[in-house]
């Protein structure tokens, strides 16, 4: 029987209207939104969403319309959809779905094996193009396009597979133009029936972002110390369950679980925090413990498997059901869990994993808080660890540039108790305790900060020994304050006294040192005075540029030293004329944390 032309767009009309309604319905599906809108399925999910495809491409090939054999229906915007929503596997299957019907039970035989391949070439299509559809971020000019190129496919296939070539001759001429063009029209009214999936997937992921920014505000100065701090890593836990509604929380490092805590079970057990707290209970199921017959639980040092193998791959990993195989498999079957790793430079440092009760899959919106949660941990982790290695490297350089100074001490030292010994033996003992005890003060401090006070009876030392070689000839004066509460890098002014005495003679063949130290609101300055011939130009001129020149050696450590500990300001300040030069140096005023800090890293 044959259709009038309005009669078949009247009923094509239809068709498309029945499949647009289908997917309005669908996408207030709330499993088929979070499946679609996961970046990651499981294998369930994906059959799942080839399953509710393939039967929307049969209903749109049972409702099709019988014109002289042909089922002219809408069958290309099923297909196509599939692949674009639900990706390459989804289209195939799908799609596949749809062929197995049509050849079998669909119309007749002469167009079953045509419009069967062109299904599947419709599913393949739409898979191909989910990476440039995802996401709801298509164009709707270029799915328009992409279903008239399949409708013309369909058409090709139709006259290179059907016989007589007559029969399928008509059949396009009949159907070709008016099937293209409405469902090239009807496709983007079915993928817009989706678009509120996304929407609202955004407005999700806008939450998630706030509340991952709310949790890293809270967590960042629990990850100061990194991973090591045992109570901060048992707050964390405690912080991020309390925010995130999860079931349960697991921190770990690369060797062993940090910390971990769960939400109370319905039994109406205490929430609970390991390891280490739950002293005779060993083995017992958490919130449980009072209960007979309970599963032994793997040792609580153990790392679930799959945070194991998300510190591996370096990426997040998703368990919908934890195997049978696992340890953990007696407690952790009634519950799936997301895995992802702490990365500082492609390296993966520890790895946080949560659970929630068994569920086909993962809201997307739940997977991106845990992605920025790590991603920001992971931050301030490196952070952490980048002012860890800075504070060590700049401890490793004092000691470079204070052994650089220290042989040079130590041969004058010599020298002038060498000198002594000649005249003097009782002297010379003396001068050898007084050489002992600044070697005893270099071994017993660890640390490179150390007390004024100490550093100047340091000085003291030295000089008591220089007094002895040059006697009445070296004169020596302190205008010191009672009270020097600060602590300065060690070694930092015996250079700076010896350049004094070594090279500060005056005319009258005499050296005159002069030590003095004042207190200003903000620092303590030391100067240091001689009444020499000064500094010659060129040496001042290297100095200023950093270059090391003769006698500047000693003083050029001095220097950059003091810049490494107090900034760039804080060089040596020299002021030289023929009457004599004087060394300044500023030592800041410490505050109490960085006391604190400078005990802890010692």
């Amino acid at each position: 029987m044959r259709i009038h032309m309005e009669s078949l767009l009247f009923e094509v009309i239809l068709n498309i209207a029945l499949l647009v309604l289908v997917a309005t319905l669908l996408s207030k599906v709330q499993l088929i939104q979070t499946i679609i809108s996961q970046e990651r399925r499981s294998g369930a999910g994906q059959v799942f969403l080839s399953v509710v495809f393939g039967a929307v491409i049969v209903l749109s090939v049972y409702t099709g319309i019988d014109m002289d054999g042909y089922n002219m229906n809408t069958r290309v915007i099923a297909a196509i959809a599939a692949g674009i929503l639900g990706g390459p596997l989804v289209g195939m299957y799908a799609s596949m779905i749809g062929a197995v019907y049509i050849y079998f039970f669909a119309g007749p035989a002469a167009f079953a094996m045509a419009s069967a391949f062109s299904t599947v070439l419709f599913g393949l299509l739409g898979g191909g193009f989910y990476p440039y559809f995802q996401r709801g971020k298509w164009k709707y000019r270029d799915l328009f396009f992409l279903t008239c190129f399949a409708e013309i496919c369909d058409l090709v296939i139709i006259l290179r597979m059907v016989s007589p070539f007559s029969l399928a001759l008509a059949t396009v001429q009949k159907a070709g133009i008016l099937m293209t063009l409405m469902n090239a029209a009807g496709i983007l009214l079915f993928i817009s029936s989706f678009n509120n999936i996304f929407i609202r997937q955004d407005i999700e992921s806008s939450r998630q972002l706030q509340m991952a920014s709310e949790l890293g505000r809270r967590c960042i100065p629990l990850l100061g110390n990194g991973l090591e701090d045992e109570a901060n890593m048992k707050e964390l836990v405690s912080v991020l369950l309390e925010a995130s509604g999860w079931t349960g929380v697991i921190l770990t490092d690369r060797e062993r679980i940090l910390a971990w805590k769960q939400q109370p079970d319905d039994s109406g057990g205490e929430e609970t925090i390991w390891p280490g707290e739950l002293p005779g209970r060993k083995g017992k199921s958490p919130g449980r413990a009072q209960e007979e017959g309970l599963p032994e639980l793997p040792d609580l040092d153990g790392i679930p498997e799959i945070g194991l193998a998300a510190m591996k791959k370096g990426e997040l990993e998703i368990a919908y059901k934890v195997p049978k195989s696992s340890a953990w498999y007696e407690w952790m079957r009634e519950y799936s869990m997301i895995a992802a790793p702490f990365m500082i430079e492609k390296e993966a440092i520890g790895c946080l994993i949560v659970w929630t009760k068994r569920q086909w899959v993962f809201r997307q919106s739940d997977v991106e808080l845990l992605q920025n949660l790590v991603q920001i941990a992971s931050a301030q982790i490196a952070m952490s660890e980048l002012e860890r290695q800075r504070l060590l490297r700049q401890q490793a350089e004092f000691k470079a540039l204070q052994f650089q100074v220290n042989p040079h001490f130590l041969f004058n030292a010599l020298n002038t108790i060498s000198y002594v010994c000649r005249e003097n033996a009782d002297r010379a003992r003396e001068l050898l305790i007084t050489l002992a005890n600044y070697f005893r003060y270099n071994l017993n401090e660890g640390k490179y900060m150390v007390p004024m006070a100490g550093e100047l009876e340091h000085v003291r030392n030295y000089l008591e020994i220089e007094k002895a070689r040059f006697e009445d000839k070296l004169e020596v004066s302190y205008d010191l304050p009672e009270q020097m509460d600060i602590r300065i890098p060690t070694l930092i002014l015996q250079p700076l006294v010896e350049n004094a005495v070594r090279y500060g003679i005056s005319p009258d063949g005499r050296r005159r040192v002069h030590i003095s130290v004042q207190e200003t609101e903000e620092a303590y300055q030391v100067s240091i005075r001689d009444q020499g011939r000064g500094f010659p130009q060129e040496v001042l001129d290297k100095f200023k540029k950093n270059e090391p020149f003769g006698r500047s050696i000693g003083l050029r450590n001095v220097n950059q030293r003091m810049k490494k500990a107090y900034g760039e300001s804080f060089g040596l300040d020299i002021v030289s004329s023929p009457e004599g030069s004087c060394v300044t140096l500023r030592f800041l005023k410490e505050k109490e944390e960085e006391k604190e800090r400078e005990n802890s890293g010692n």
